[in-house]
Parts: structure tokens; sequence; C-alpha cells
């Protein structure tokens, strides 16, 4: 039986010839290309190649430089194909303001790829949907809201560490010394204390290693901006007084800096996708379910 399956399949192989090959591939091509055409009035973009899609268009290690491209010359909505997947990007505040708000929940959901699904299994809050969803959202919120944020417990929690710092700072007894960790060990503890409920005293060898070590991994290289961070600094808040978030909105170069600066670290510099759920139209643009 074996021998008559194989002898089928070798006699079928023998017959094609290039032109067979040919007629099939321009079939395969035409079909492939039927399946991706656009419906009318789709956002723009650069023209996805067959099974690909515009996978060798965008360099992934630097993706958003790639998309800063793509923006000048399609605009603030376009359109992306990876594989079978098509996809939207939609750029600029108002946009994405406007897409976060929509009140129908047309944008509601998060796509659900198979790797994605044998990994998440459809849980946590970026990846799941529904009900879950709506749940997990509710416990993060309320847990953060436990632990201080947007409440003025938050800023006691600053303000007991900002003690501890000049404490430390004052059993220099006035000698010279490098203030970097002793601020890393600070800004560490604030983030600790939040999470954990615990800080690490200024004399912990093994925090301060781990300070040190994730201290390397990133250097700053704007000196200059530093400077006159550290002189609105002095001139709103001086040597002795404690600082709030009341000096905030006196700050602009300070906040600016510290803005820009979590947007340029941003770890996600594409944010997290999300799924049409029925078919809508979104800043002229057709966009199917």
């Amino acid at each position: 039986m074996l021998t008559k399956v194989v002898s089928l399949a070798t006699a079928f192989w023998a017959g094609l010839h290039a032109g067979t090959l040919l007629v099939g591939a321009v079939v395969f091509l035409l079909f492939a290309d039927f399946k991706r055409r656009r419906p009318k009035n789709y956002p723009p973009g650069p023209w996805p190649l067959p099974v690909f899609g515009n996978f060798f268009q965008v360099n992934f290690e630097n993706s958003h430089l790639d998309v800063q491209k793509l923006v000048k010359k399609y605009g603030n909505v376009l359109s992306l194909d990876f594989g079978n997947l098509s996809s939207v990007l939609i750029t600029g505040l108002p946009l994405i303001k406007e897409v976060l708000s929509q009140t129908d929940q047309s944008f509601l959901h998060r796509p659900v790829t198979p790797l994605r699904e044998r990994i998440f299994r459809k849980n946590g809050l970026i990846m799941s949907n529904g009900q879950i969803w709506k749940e997990q959202r509710r416990f993060t919120l309320t847990t953060l809201r436990n632990f201080g944020l947007g409440r003025k417990s938050l800023e006691e929690r600053i303000q007991e560490e900002a003690y501890h710092l000049v404490e430390a700072i004052k059993e220099e007894n006035g000698q010279p010394f490098n203030p970097h960790f002793k601020i890393n060990n600070a800004v560490s503890n604030i983030i600790c204390s939040i999470t954990f409920g615990e800080r690490f005293e200024y004399q912990d060898a093994q925090f301060q290693e781990l300070l040190k070590l994730l201290d390397e991994v990133t250097f700053l290289e704007a000196s200059r901006f530093c400077q006159k961070v550290h002189a609105e600094i002095d001139r709103v808040l001086g040597q002795w007084q404690q600082p709030s978030m009341a000096a905030r909105e006196f700050m602009p170069y300070t906040n600016a800096v510290i803005h820009e600066v979590q947007r340029m670290g941003n770890i996600i510099p594409l944010n997290v996708p999300r799924e049409v759920v029925v078919d809508t139209t979104f800043a002229g643009y057709y966009l199917p379910k």
C-alpha cells in the first residue's frame, strides 16, 4: 500500500512542470491579494506583501521610530498588516483620548492570537476581555488606591522618606560625599514602602549592591538638563523647605524633564493592542470588526 502511495506521489511530481507551478503561484498570489483587499474608506498605509504583509517594513527593535516615519507619510491613522493580522495604528494625543473614551466600547477588547491564548489563557489585566477584565480592573484600581495612589497618604510616605534622606546626609558631618546612591535609596524605599510595606536602611550592603547594579544598566547623558533642574529646585524650595506636591506648579522645567524621561523611557512605546468589537467609523475611516 505504501509503495503505491509513493509511486503515485512520484508520478504526480514528475508530471508537474514549470508552467503548472507558475500558474499555481499566480493563483495563490491572486487569492492572497483578494483576501488582503482593503474595504472602502479604510485607513491608508504601505502596500502589504503576500503572506508576510508589512513585516519587513517595520524594524521591531525600534518600531516606534519606523512608525513615526509612516505617520509623516500616511497621517495619524494608518494601517499595517502582519501575516494574516490586519491592524490600524492611531497616534496623536487627541485621537488616542478619543479611542480610550469611547462610550460604546467599540475598542474595549484585546485581540486574541493562538500564541497569546496559549501563554496567558485569556487571563490578566492586559490579555483578558469581558467580565474577567472588568473584575480584574476593579481589583487593581481598588488595590492601588489602598496603597495610597491619588491620596495624600502617598505624599506623606514621600515626605517621611525625605526626612530619612536628610538624616542620612547629616551623618556625613559636612564631609564631601557622593549623594547619588543615597538619593537612589530614597526613591527605591518609597516604591518598596508602597509595594511591600518595607523600607531598607541606607547602610544595607545587599540593597546598596542591588542599586549599584541597577544604576549600571543605564547612564544619564544630559547633565545640562540636570543643572537646570537643580537650579529650579534651589530657587523654589531653597535649602530647607520640605518638598511637597503643591510645589509642582511652580517648577515647570523639573516637571517637563520628568515627563520627558518617562516618555523616552517608555517600556511599551506602541501601547497594548485593542480589538474592534463591531464595525465602526473613526476619524472618518471605516474600521471593520
